[in-house]
């Protein structure tokens, strides 16, 4: 273990019992870099500039968070506890598929916050109530408990590479109209060759581009499925 992990930062009480009175809060330094990094892109949140948001030094900003590591831990759990982990008589899968669309939202209002679920998931509060909301969903189905933490976590994975397609292809689509007619130009191209048979099929037997979220749902809840969630029938 490094002489300092971020997730050091929920094992310090957030107000120490001696000494001044703090002036800022967590939930303070937070928002201010989320606006940062919901404005301006994760690379733009700094100690520095974080600290100017709430109107601080920046030195007095390690009095509450040790290193910008500990201050990226601190959004990713914020922004978790935007989820609605309200009971549910649903169905597991159909109760995991609506906390996947959740996610996708999050991760949509908060652009930077999928890549970092594939590389660092965070452990603060927020973030655990959802993986216990989560594991209570799956409490009645016949599944070791390794294998009910792989299939959330994987679950927030796919949602999370889902997202980054969504925004790249959004990145892209705003480059501007000539690369969009490169690219199907090119797709064209690739279908007339024949060296590509199956790629063409796909490609031309589609008749109507689906929506993003059908596509979602089916992603998620074939995963389930395949995970030994099977979705009840007629379910959405």
């Amino acid at each position: 273990m490094p002489a300092h992990d971020p997730i050091d930062v929920w094992r310090r009480p957030e107000r120490s019992v001696v000494g001044p009175k703090p002036e800022h809060s967590r939930a303070g330094i937070a928002a201010a870099a989320i606006d940062i990094a919901d404005r301006d892109g994760l690379t733009a949140v700094s100690i520095r500039r974080v600290a100017a948001g709430i109107g601080a030094g920046a030195a007095s900003l390690y009095r509450y968070v040790k290193s910008h590591d500990e201050l990226i831990e601190l959004i990713v759990d914020t922004v978790s506890g935007e989820y609605h982990l309200a009971p549910s008589k649903e169905t597991p899968p159909n109760q995991l598929l609506n906390l996947a669309r959740q996610g996708r939202v999050i991760m949509h209002r908060h652009p930077w916050l999928a890549p970092l679920l594939l590389t660092r998931p965070a452990m603060g509060p927020n973030s655990l109530r959802y993986l216990e909301h989560a594991l209570s969903v799956l409490e009645a189905v016949d599944l070791p408990g390794p294998a009910k933490l792989q299939t959330v976590a994987m679950m927030t994975a796919i949602t999370s590479a889902f997202v980054q397609n969504e925004l790249a292809s959004v990145h892209s689509s705003g480059a501007g109209l000539g690369g969009a007619n490169a690219r199907l130009q090119y797709l064209s191209d690739v279908v007339l060759s024949g060296n590509y048979p199956l790629l063409a099929g796909a490609l031309t037997g589609q008749h109507e581009p689906e929506k993003p979220e059908h596509v979602f749902t089916a992603v998620i809840t074939n995963y389930l499925a395949g995970a030994g969630l099977p979705a009840a029938a007629g379910s959405a």
